[in-house]
C-alpha cells in the first residue's frame, strides 16, 4: 500500500508563510506556541478516518486550552506578586480547568498511537509531555497553594504553642513542586528535538528554561521552609544555638560571634535556655575539630583559639563545627542545629516588627540598632565587661520576644528574611541531614559554590587584626574587571579599596574597646577567593598604605585564595590587587562580600577586547 500523496502540505506551508510567521514570530516568547499546532496538524493529517480528525480537533482544543492556561499562569504570578490573595483562588480554578481540558486528550489510546508514528509521534509526544507539565503543577502546586497563601499566618494552640501545621502543608506542596519539576526536567530533556518541527522545538526549549527558572527559585523557597521548621522544632525537640556577630570586629562571615543565646525548641514551642558571652568559653586551648589545612593555613591558630575568630573562613559549615565543639567542651552541650546573625539583619527585621524596647525604656529601632550595639554601647561602658554583657542579653531577649510575638505581616516578614539570607546576614546548619540537604543551593548554608554553573562567584573578605571595634568606621570597595576576549580563557581581577575614616573630633579619644591594642594603628586582613576551579595569575598591592604584606597562597574551597595583611593610620587608603583565571563553563559574575557596616561597593566592568 503506497502513502497518500500529502496534498495540504503545500497549501499549509503557502498560509504559514504569510501572515501567520509574523503571528509565530511574536508568540515564541510564550510557553506555550500559538503556531505550534496548525504545522503539527499538517504532520498529523497522513490518513484519512476517525481517529486522524479526533486528533486534529483535540490538537486545536489542545492549543486553545493552553493560550487559557498561559494567560492564567501569568495572572496568577502577578496576583501573587502584589499580594492580592483573594484573587488567586478564583485565578487557579480557571487555570485547573484549562489545564485539565488540555491534558485530558493526551491520555487518549488515539494520541498515544500517534506518538509511535515516525515522522510525526516525537510532535505529538512533546505536546502530551508539556500539557501534562501544566495540569501537574495546576493541580498539585497551584492549586493547593492559593488555598493556603492567603491563610497562612502565626497562630497559637491553647499552651500558647505556634501552629506549625500551615508550615507543615507548604513544606509538602514545595516537595511535592520540587518532584514534579525534577520530573519535567527529565522529560523535557528526553525529547530528540531533532525529530520535532521548529516550532514544537521551539516550545520545549522555552517550556524548560521556564522549568530551569522554576528550578532555580525552589530551593530558596525549601530551604527557607526548612530553615523555619527547625527553628520551631517541627520534627521534635532539639537545641538552637543562636549566635550574634559583631560587624564592628569584622570576619569573612560577618563578625564574632560573641553573643549566643541557646533555645530549646518543641513543636512550636520555643524558649531561651542560656545567653553566654565570650568570657564563658574557654578562648587560649584551641579545638580540635578537623578542619582542611588551607583553612589552617590562611586563618592561622585564632581560628580554632579565639571565638570571635570562629566565623573568619567564609564556610558557615566551619564555623558551625567551632562552634558546637567550643559548647560541648567547656559547657557540656552540643547544639543540633546553629543560626548566625548580625544587628545588620536585627535593623532589616525591625523594620517589619516595629521597635523593642529595653528595660529602662530605651527603644531599639531599624535606624539605630547597628549604632547602638556596634558602636555606642562602647561609649556607654568602656572597659565592656558585665555591663556590657548584660546590654547585649537584654537587646537579644527583646528582639527574640519581639519576633516571637508574631505581631506583623508575615509575608513583609519573609521577604525580609530573604534580603538578609541573600545579603549574607543569616545563616543555618542543621545535624538533621535531610533538613541541611534542603539548605544546599541558597545562601542560607553560608558556603561558597563548588562549581560556577549558574553564576561565577569570587569573594571578598576582611578580617580584623587590631583585636578592636574598629570596623564602624572602615569603608571598603572592590572593583572588579571581567576579562572575556578569550571565551575559552577568562580572567577576573578584583581590585580592593580600604579606607579607615575615623571622624576627626574622635581620632584621640575613642574608647580603649573599640581603639586598636596599638592605638592609632589598624590592622586589615583581607581575602580574595577567584572562581571555582580556577587559579591565580598575579598578586599586586598598588598601595600598601602604612605597609601591606601578601599569602599565602592556597586553594582553599575548590578555588584559589589570596591573602594581604594590610595596616594603616586613620585617613589612609590601601589597594590590593589580585587576578585570576577561569574556566571555559564560567557564568555571570556575583561577588559575595563580608557584610560590613559600611557596605561594600561592587563596581563590575567587562573589559574592552580588541
Amino acid at each position: 500500500m503506497t502513502t497518500p500523496d500529502f496534498v495540504l502540505a503545500p497549501e499549509r506551508q503557502h498560509r504559514s508563510s504569510g501572515s501567520s510567521s509574523s503571528r509565530r514570530r511574536k508568540r515564541r516568547r510564550r510557553i506555550i506556541f500559538h503556531s505550534i499546532f496548525w504545522p503539527l496538524l499538517a504532520l498529523l493529517i497522513i490518513g484519512s478516518g476517525l481517529a486522524a480528525w479526533w486528533l486534529a480537533t483535540s490538537a486545536l482544543a489542545v492549543r486553545d486550552d493552553l493560550e487559557v492556561a498561559r494567560a492564567q499562569v501569568v495572572a496568577f504570578q502577578k496576583a501573587a506578586d502584589e499580594r492580592r490573595f483573594e484573587e488567586l483562588q478564583p485565578i487557579a480554578d480557571e487555570l485547573d480547568a484549562a489545564a485539565s481540558s488540555a491534558a485530558a486528550p493526551t491520555s487518549n489510546p488515539v494520541w498515544r498511537m500517534a506518538e509511535l508514528v515516525p515522522g510525526v509521534g516525537e510532535n505529538v509526544r512533546a505536546v502530551r509531555i508539556i500539557a501534562e507539565g501544566v495540569d501537574d503543577v495546576s493541580q498539585q502546586v497551584v492549586q493547593p497553594a492559593s488555598g493556603l497563601v492567603g491563610e497562612f499566618g502565626i497562630s497559637r494552640d491553647e499552651s500558647g504553642a505556634l501552629d506549625l501545621e500551615p508550615l507543615r502543608t507548604a513544606t509538602d506542596i514545595a516537595a511535592d513542586a520540587q518532584d514534579i519539576l525534577d520530573g519535567l526536567e527529565a522529560d523535557l530533556a528526553g525529547i530528540d528535538t531533532d525529530a520535532t518541527i521548529a516550532p514544537v522545538s521551539d516550545a520545549v526549549t522555552q517550556f524548560a528554561d521556564v522549568v530551569e527558572s522554576a528550578q532555580g527559585t525552589l530551593p530558596g523557597i525549601n530551604a527557607a521552609l526548612a530553615g523555619a521548621g527547625a527553628m520551631l522544632g517541627i520534627d521534635g525537640p532539639q537545641t538552637v544555638l543562636l549566635a550574634f556577630e559583631n560587624n564592628a570586629e569584622a570576619t569573612a562571615l560577618g563578625g564574632g560571634p560573641a553573643a549566643q543565646t541557646l533555645l530549646s525548641v518543641d513543636d512550636g514551642t520555643v524558649k531561651i535556655d542560656r545567653q553566654v558571652s565570650s568570657t564563658e568559653l574557654d578562648t587560649q586551648a584551641p579545638i580540635g575539630t578537623e578542619i582542611d589545612e588551607s583553612a589552617d593555613q590562611l586563618y592561622n591558630d585564632i581560628l580554632r583559639t579565639e571565638i570571635n575568630a570562629t566565623t573568619s573562613r567564609p564556610d558557615f559549615p566551619t564555623a558551625a563545627a567551632l562552634l558546637r565543639a567550643r559548647w560541648d567542651r567547656d559547657l557540656g552541650i552540643t547544639p543540633n542545629t546553629v543560626v548566625m546573625t548580625d544587628p545588620i539583619a536585627v535593623s532589616r527585621i525591625l523594620e517589619v516588627t516595629g521597635p523593642v524596647s529595653l528595660p529602662g525604656g530605651e527603644q531599639l529601632t531599624s535606624d539605630n540598632v547597628v549604632s547602638k550595639l556596634l558602636n555606642e554601647i562602647y561609649f556607654r561602658y568602656p572597659e565592656g565587661g558585665a555591663e556590657s554583657d548584660a546590654y547585649f542579653a537584654a537587646a537579644s531577649a527583646a528582639m527574640f520576644d519581639k519576633m516571637m510575638a508574631g505581631d506583623y505581616d508575615i509575608w513583609q516578614m519573609a521577604q525580609a528574611l530573604i534580603d538578609v539570607t541573600n545579603s549574607g546576614s543569616l545563616m543555618m546548619w542543621t545535624e538533621n541531614e535531610p533538613t541541611q540537604d534542603l539548605f544546599a543551593g541558597s545562601r542560607l548554608d553560608g558556603t561558597l559554590p563548588q562549581t560556577n554553573l549558574g553564576a561565577t562567584v569570587l569573594g571578598v573578605y576582611f578580617r580584623d587584626r587590631s583585636i578592636s571595634k574598629i570596623d564602624y568606621y572602615l569603608h571598603t570597595g572592590a572593583k572588579v574587571t571581567v576579562d572575556t576576549c578569550t571565551p575559552e580563557a577568562p580572567t577576573y581581577t578584583v581590585e580592593v579599596t580600604l579606607r579607615m575614616d575615623i571622624p576627626a573630633d574622635l581620632q584621640f579619644s575613642l574608647p580603649e574597646y573599640i581603639d586598636s591594642r596599638e592605638p592609632g594603628a589598624y590592622r586589615t586582613e583581607v581575602f580574595l577567593y577567584g572562581p571555582a576551579g580556577g587559579s591565580t595569575t598575579e598578586v599586586a598591592v598598588p598601595n600598601p598604605a602604612n605597609g601591606t604584606t601578601t599569602g599565602p597562597s592556597v586553594i582553599d574551597l575548590g578555588r584559589p585564595a589570596e591573602k594581604y595583611t594590610v595596616d594603616m593610620v586613620n585617613g589612609q587608603t590601601a589597594v590590593v590587587r589580585a587576578t585570576f583565571a577561569g574556566t571555559p563553563d564560567d557564568a555571570p559574575v556575583e561577588v559575595r562580600t563580608t557584610p560590613m557596616i559600611n557596605r561594600t561597593g561592587v563596581e563590575l566592568v567587562e573589559a574592552t577586547c580588541g
